[in-house]
């Protein structure tokens, strides 16, 4: 299979600043904490879910029902309570990666509102993310659908143990992973993915990322994003919980 995302970005974290004195010009200046998990409809019409995790790094899906139409990733910056996000976007639509900047306001834990590219993305905070991860909350059986830049995984099921590992085995691939709870005591999940075949969607390849369930559903929702280390490669991944 061809390669996934031509994602190149300028890496950045962010400094959040808790007290006093945080301004380039002297100033006071307090930064709002933009980590969470925030959903929203952009003016595309697709559902973005965002993950901002507490170093700023950025992971993104967008989708419509069970369609994945493209993924997100880059970097947030804060300046009080203004917002910026650096990194590139990969439409499957058009099948062509664009770098970009997203640039709004955030309210802590309740609402972010960007825009930037022509696009607009009002953005509300999901308060499972404050629901600690846990072993028990990711183990059992998940339908799923996924894909890639180039190929869409054929619909199947994993079955994740009490220790987080599964296996999936398609056409000419098996791949081997593991999602477990990151530190934090938030919902986010580390997942990492190695494959082996010559049938796999991104190559025989290990790849990371995160993972979130939300479990305020019923059945149990998950979302996946993981990337090759120089993020050039990646899977995007939603299951159900059976």
């Amino acid at each position: 299979m061809t390669t996934w995302i031509k994602l190149s970005f300028i890496a950045s974290t962010v400094a959040i600043l808790t007290g006093c004195g945080g301004g380039g010009d002297g100033s006071n200046v307090t930064n709002t904490d933009p980590q969470g998990l925030w959903t929203g409809v952009a003016s595309t019409g697709y559902t973005v879910n965002t993950a901002v995790l507490e170093t700023g790094e950025t992971w993104g899906i967008y989708s419509s029902g069970s369609t994945i139409y493209g993924a997100l990733y880059g970097s947030a910056v804060v300046n009080g309570a203004s917002v910026s996000i650096n990194g590139t976007d990969f439409n499957f639509v058009t099948n062509r990666s664009t770098s970009g900047n997203l640039t709004g306001t955030v309210q802590a834990k309740s609402s972010m509102s960007l825009s930037g590219n022509g696009v607009t993305v009002p953005l509300t905070y999901q308060s499972s993310y404050d629901t600690p991860a846990t072993a028990a909350n990711a183990m059992g059986t998940w339908s799923f659908v996924g894909r890639s830049g180039a190929y869409t995984l054929i619909p199947g099921a994993i079955t994740i143990d009490s220790n987080g590992r599964f296996v999936l085995n398609q056409t000419n691939c098996i791949t081997t992973g593991s999602i477990v709870p990151r530190s934090g005591s938030k919902n986010i999940y580390n997942i990492t993915l190695s494959s082996i075949g010559s049938g796999c969607a991104v190559g025989q390849s290990t790849l990371t990322g995160v993972t979130h369930i939300d479990t305020s559903v019923t059945p149990n929702k998950l979302l996946a994003l993981a990337l090759t280390p120089n993020k050039s490669d990646g899977l995007i991944v939603i299951g159900t919980k059976q």
